[in-house]
This record gives structure tokens, C-alpha cells and sequence, in this order.
């Protein structure tokens, strides 16, 4: 594969920042102008081609997540604008009662926060796990959990550190006790590989626009058979069950949909769902773990020569077992300069929570973790 021509971003920059927005394959961005230009020329002729796309990466994802026909396979998988999006679905969709309590982690990003804070005023408590520095054990969060927890939500890969969770150790605590089990892995997919089925995972939220390598609004959902009985769905048209385009009136209690798409009340984002299935299909096609092994590449000349540069990597005992690489900056040095100055160069990393964060993906190589040494060496 040439690279400079599938990431075309490597000709005028340095992309360390997959983390937070992605730079579009040049497959992706193909896709998008595509779709454009058939709906620039023909307008809705060819709708019906669109929920074919929504197919195909609701298929994609599924493989991408481990979500074989254990949990449902394609069907377990709905298309989301965005990672709160999805996790909002879960936090209003159960049946939560007063005195109920949800578990989570003390350092989430507020995307895996705020939806379960919103359940206070129902009565629900939330406890949140201290951490360090994003790192936590299974045996802490099973500790928080007791009679009364419905649910525990944490991210499988910390936003700011890269530490990835306990998920199997987890997902088994949480099975045992008829917990319900969920992942905000927008840091994860895409980069690592991930076993929905294994870990025992309830439901996983994750937007398309960082590690899969698609545009931002278009993300996935991924919930059991079990849990989506359980949830009532976002009031809607599109994921009732009815006979699409031949008839949309409804008569009494609308009945909904039990696959995923019972969670798309409305249109879904079809530029995005061209980009994101030809983003999905490149990742797919790399395959684990070679995606992993190029990222561990890149990463481990980082974690060789920042220490030389006065920074010292965040490692929690081994290398990093995520795409993300964090360092604490030399003392009296703030995290936001490194972010600034670099950008200047076009260099893009990112300044999380006081650290420098690094986050090279597939399409980038040792040769660019030289050349952003070498930049930090001269700021």
C-alpha cells in the first residue's frame, strides 16, 4: 500500500492527534464526494441505494467490535450521530428507579459522565472509582458496585492517559451479578481489537471520527438482544415497524423495530455513512494485529527518546497497550505550548489534563515519531 497516497494528510503534516479528529483516507474522502455528486445531479432518485450503505456498516462494525451472531451480529449495531448520543439511548432508554445506583470512573471524559449524572434527579446515585492517571482494577470497581447497581459504564481506553480498562475481568464481575455492562470506546475502535461477545459487553458507544477514520456524526452503537428489550426506544418514524414508503400513518401505539435500528428515530447521516463504510473497509482489510503492530511501532520510538527530551511517558508498567501515549511535560513546561508550537509546524498532538498526548494511527511510521522528537528537541 502507498501510504502517502491512501493518508494524503503525510504530504503537509504529521497526524499525532487520531484521538481526537482523524485526517479522512483518501478512499473516504472519495466516498463522500460520491455521494455528493450523485445527490448534486440526481437529487432523492436513488434513495433507495442509501439504507444499503447503513447496511453495510452496521456489517463492517459489527466485525470490527467482535459482535458475532452471539450477540446479534449486524443487527446488534445502530447508527449513532456521535458516542454521547449512544450512551444517552442507554441512560434514558432503562427503567431506572430511585436508589438505584450507576458505577463509573472518577477521570471519564464527560461523555460517559454526564449521561448517568442526568439520572440524579430520577433518584439514581453514581459513584465514581478514583483513579490514577486514568488507571484503575476490576477488584476497585467491583468494590463500588452492591445490590442496588444496575449498570457499569467506564471507557475501555482513558481519553487523556491511554490506559485501557479490565474489560474482561469486568465484564465477567458484571455478568455474574446481572449488572448491566457498558464501554465508551470511542479511544479503542478501530485501533485495538475489541470482542464484545468475550468481554461480555452489554452495550459499546463509539463515534467514527477518531480511530475509524471517518468523519465526525457518524458513529455506532453496539447493544445485546437482551439489553434493547429492555430499553424503551427514542420516539421516532423510522425505526417503527411499518411498511417503509408505502405508508406512514400510524394508528394507535406505535409499535418499534427490535434490531438496532430501533434506535434510529430518524434520518441517518448518509454522507457520513459513505465515508465511514470505505474507513471501515480499509481497517478491516489491514486487519488485527497488524493495525496494532504498526501503532506499537510508532509509539515505541516515542517512549525511547522522550525521556532523553526531559518528558516521562505515563507506561502503567508495560508499553502502551493502546494508540494513545502520554508524557508529562519537562518541569515548569505546560502541555499547551508542545500542542501550540507543534501545530505551528503542523504537527498535530494534543494537550490532555496536563499531558502531552501522542496518538499516531496505521498511517503513520517510525520516521514521523523521529521527526516529532526532533521538534520537541528544538522547543
Amino acid at each position: 500500500m502507498d501510504f502517502g497516497v491512501e493518508f494524503p494528510s503525510k504530504k503537509s503534516s504529521i497526524q499525532f492527534n487520531h484521538a481526537a479528529v482523524c485526517p479522512l483516507p483518501a478512499r473516504a474522502a472519495a466516498a463522500l464526494a460520491v455521494y455528493a455528486g450523485n445527490l448534486s445531479s440526481r437529487g432523492g432518485l436513488d434513495w433507495r441505494d442509501w439504507p444499503k450503505k447503513a447496511d453495510e456498516v452496521r456489517g463492517l462494525a459489527a466485525r470490527l467490535v467482535g459482535a458475532d451472531e452471539r450477540v446479534g451480529g449486524a443487527g446488534s449495531i445502530s447508527i449513532v450521530p456521535n458516542t454521547t448520543w449512544g450512551l444517552d439511548i442507554v441512560a434514558q432508554g432503562l427503567d431506572f428507579s430511585p436508589g438505584d445506583t450507576v458505577v463509573t470512573t472518577a477521570s471519564e471524559f464527560p461523555a460517559n459522565l454526564a449521561p448517568w449524572i442526568a439520572l440524579e434527579k430520577k433518584g439514581v446515585s453514581v459513584r465514581r472509582v478514583p483513579t490514577r492517571d486514568g488507571a484503575f482494577t476490576a477488584e476497585e470497581v467491583a468494590a463500588a458496585c452492591d445490590e442496588t447497581t444496575r449498570l457499569v459504564s467506564v471507557s475501555l481506553v482513558a481519553f487523556h492517559t491511554g490506559f485501557r480498562a479490565p474489560v474482561e475481568e469486568l465484564g465477567a464481575f458484571c455478568r455474574s451479578r446481572g449488572i448491566a455492562f457498558g464501554l465508551d470506546a470511542i479511544q479503542a475502535v478501530g485501533a485495538q481489537r475489541v470482542d464484545v461477545a468475550s468481554w461480555n459487553v452489554d452495550f459499546l458507544s463509539a463515534d467514527g471520527h477518531k480511530w475509524m477514520l471517518g468523519p465526525e456524526g457518524c458513529g455506532i452503537l453496539f447493544t445485546t438482544p437482551e439489553l434493547r428489550a429492555r430499553l424503551a426506544p427514542p420516539p421516532g418514524w423510522t425505526n417503527l415497524r411499518r411498511a417503509h414508503g408505502a405508508d406512514f400513518h400510524v394508528s394507535g401505539e406505535p409499535e418499534y423495530l427490535a434490531d438496532g435500528s430501533r434506535f434510529e428515530p430518524g434520518a441517518l447521516p448518509t454522507p457520513g455513512l459513505y465515508a465511514l463504510a470505505a474507513s471501515l473497509a480499509l481497517l478491516l482489510e489491514f486487519g488485527f494485529p497488524e493495525l496494532e503492530r504498526r501503532i506499537e511501532r510508532t509509539l515505541a520510538v516515542l517512549v525511547e527518546g522522550l525521556p532523553r527530551l526531559g518528558f516521562t511517558p505515563v507506561l502503567f508498567g508495560g508499553p502502551p497497550r493502546s494508540g494513545i501515549l502520554a508524557a508529562r511535560p519537562p518541569a515548569g513546561k505546560d502541555a499547551r505550548y508542545y500542542q501550540k508550537r507543534a501545530a505551528d509546524e503542523n504537527v498535530v498532538i494534543a494537550a490532555r489534563e496536563g499531558f502531552v498526548r501522542f496518538s499516531p494511527h496505521v498511517g503513520n511510521d517510525e520516521t514521523e515519531a523521529e521527526r516529532v522528537l526532533a521538534l520537541l528537541k528544538r522547543l
